[in-house]
């Protein structure tokens, strides 16, 4: 009897060092990383062509830059977050990167992978 002792025991602990580990981040975040260069929020451009401040609700496409008019476009969004493509070379965005937003506010999240 005394050796399943430590079997058991052997076990046990591998058990809960697998229970611990995790094959992607924890709580559904995504990696991210900061913007640079981006207004303190943008602003929802109506289909009249004027540019309006963002409200609750669906993420608004196009959004645009109130410093210097750069439209950025909605390429998809969920729970109040919008996934915008830019420009080349705007916010620090690189290639297969795009740039989120908090959809009621406006305000720049940072980047995320495509």
């Amino acid at each position: 009897m005394r050796p399943a002792v430590p079997l058991t025991a052997a076990l046990l602990a591998v058990l809960l060092v697998a229970g611990c580990s995790s094959t992607h981040p924890s709580g559904g975040k995504e990696l991210m990383r900061d913007a640079i260069d981006v207004p303190t929020h943008f602003l929802v451009l109506t289909p009249r062509g004027t540019a309006v401040e963002p409200v609750p609700g669906s993420c608004k496409n196009p959004l645009i830059d109130p410093r210097d008019q750069t439209k950025i476009v909605l390429v998809r969004s969920s729970e109040d977050r919008g996934y915008y493509r830019v420009p080349p070379g705007r916010y620090g965005v690189g290639g297969g990167e795009l740039l989120l937003v908090e959809c009621g506010t406006g305000r720049v999240m940072g980047i995320v992978k495509r």
